[in-house]
C-alpha cells in the first residue's frame, strides 16, 4: 500500500497498467496486474470516490472482492 499525496504519481510502479497518458487502468480498482489495486482515484467506482467517504464505500467493495478472489484460491489448492 503507497500513499502518494493528492497527485497520483505510480511512475515507481514497473508493471505494464498504465495508458498513454500514464494514467492507471483498471476496472473500479482492481488493475490488470494480479495483486495490484488502487484507491481514491476520481469516479474509481462512484462519484464520491475521491471523498474520505467514497474511499470508505471503495475500500468495502474492493475488500469484498479479495475475500471472493481469495476464496477461489483456496477452493482451488484443495
Amino acid at each position: 500500500m503507497w500513499a502518494t499525496g493528492f497527485r497520483p504519481d505510480l511512475s515507481f510502479l514497473e508493471v505494464p497498467v498504465f495508458d498513454r497518458k500514464g494514467r492507471s487502468v483498471h476496472d473500479g480498482g482492481v488493475a490488470a496486474a494480479p495483486g495490484l489495486y488502487v484507491m481514491g482515484l476520481p469516479f474509481l467506482r462512484r462519484r464520491k470516490s475521491t471523498l474520505i467517504d467514497g474511499a470508505a464505500s471503495d475500500g468495502r467493495d474492493l475488500t469484498d472482492h479479495l475475500v471472493g478472489h481469495l476464496d477461489t484460491l483456496v477452493r482451488r489448492a484443495s
